[in-house]
């Protein structure tokens, strides 16, 4: 039995990661708006943020699938991989918008923390689903 992904499941891994990416558009807007002043370059996390959305988008996916799929020798993989890439543009902007007031730090922690229950959330949601429909 193969481990490589299905072209239905890289078809829907790709759009999954696409939306990622999109998401980055909305993402460094808000640096730039809100974070340039405290040190942050919108610039660099654009850069750092568009390839690490994409691999988490993917790696999200396929933690997805392996769960699914009972392949639990993956499931640590790819949580790590998922993990790991939606960190690093936060640890990024928690690094260089050091300038910033303790609220606007909280702020940007709490969000963080609400992007990541979603995350998880989100992943939950969908090994449900595909549970149901196996």
């Amino acid at each position: 039995m193969s481990n490589a992904p299905t072209a239905r499941q890289k078809f829907w891994e790709r759009a999954f990661a696409s939306t990622v990416v999109l998401y980055t558009f909305g993402a460094t807007y808000v640096v730039w708006k809100t974070l340039t002043k405290y040190g942050a370059n919108w610039l660099v996390y654009f850069i750092i943020d568009v390839p690490t959305s994409w691999f988490y988008g993917i790696s999200a996916s396929r933690l997805v699938v392996s769960v699914v799929k009972k392949r639990f020798h993956e499931v640590t993989k790819w949580g790590w991989l998922a993990a790991i890439n939606f960190a690093i543009p936060q640890i990024y902007i928690l690094y260089y918008a050091h300038h910033a007031s303790r609220q606007t730090l909280m702020i940007f922690a709490l969000v963080i923390t609400g992007l990541a229950i979603s995350s998880v959330y989100t992943l939950w949601t969908q090994i449900k689903k595909s549970r149901r429909s196996e």
